[in-house]
């Protein structure tokens, strides 16, 4: 029974003393490990300072020195809804969904504004955006010329955020919103327009319709002036000789037999 209470003792001190090396060891192994996924991008950090840019694979780094964070380079979504101002000084609500990527310099980008960035740079400069494009339109202009606005946008978020090596694959604006008084306004506004192109189409068409029947009536008028001048005594004479049967016509009265002149 000694023996085995000895054994005992020893095993416990190896275990004792094995094991936290196990675990120091196998956490020290775990530790210096990174795996970065298909569609991320590792920043890596020594001693707080951002040094390199890892692409996806299995990563070693130092323990409690080296730290690798990672960023999304897929094609991600921004759906907000923003206030803004158009050039008539009304106040709009919009709601915009951009889709965007980070390209090949997410190092940079990691060094201006973290892995924060969609707080710290996308939101901020797409509303910028928004408001400068919005300040070019009226309010009106924001029903009749959506697509054109969009498109502005588009471009001017594409530049602005070409500079950071974010790529901007499209840029849709989702709905708009306006009070319930001015919607009503701009509707009826709209129906006037339409009422008095459709008057100015009606008045267009009776002012053709009319030069139609004037220059009809001077066409009449002229092929009458020139039937008139061509209807000389001799081709009246003419072309009654030629409708005659050869009878000659009755007359009753005092006998008179009517004469036609023959040259």
């Amino acid at each position: 029974m000694r023996i085995i209470d000895i054994s005992s003792n020893k095993l416990h001190s190896v275990l004792f003393i094995v094991l936290p090396v196990v675990l120091i060891v196998g956490f020290l192994i775990f530790s210096s490990v990174t795996i970065i996924s298909t569609g991320e991008i590792g920043i890596r950090s020594r001693l707080g300072k951002a040094i390199s840019q890892e692409e996806p694979g299995l990563h070693f780094r130092i323990p409690f020195i080296d730290t690798i964070k990672t960023m999304e380079v897929r094609e991600q979504t921004v759906e907000k809804t923003y206030s803004v101002s158009s050039k008539d000084m009304q106040t709009i609500s919009m709601t915009l969904n951009v889709q965007y990527s980070i390209g090949g310099d997410a190092l940079d980008l990691y060094r201006k504004f973290g892995v924060d960035y969609k707080n710290k740079l996308i939101n901020p400069r797409i509303s910028e955006s928004l408001n400068a494009v919005s300040a070019r339109y009226t309010i009106e202009e924001f029903i009749t010329k959506r697509n054109e606005m969009a498109a502005e946008l588009l471009k001017e978020v594409m530049a602005d955020f070409d500079d950071y090596g974010i790529t901007v694959a499209a840029c849709s604006i989702i709905e708009h919103d306006f009070s319930d008084e001015f919607d009503q306004a701009i509707e009826r506004k709209l129906i006037a327009s339409q009422d008095a192109l459709t008057a100015q189409n009606a008045l267009e068409k009776v002012r053709y319709e009319a030069e139609a029947e004037i220059t009809k009536a001077k066409g009449v008028s002229e092929a009458n002036r020139i039937m008139q001048e061509s209807l000389t005594p001799l081709l009246i004479q003419r072309m009654y000789i030629e409708k005659w049967d050869g009878k000659m016509p009755q007359v009753s009265g005092s006998g008179v037999t009517p004469m036609i002149q023959i040259k």
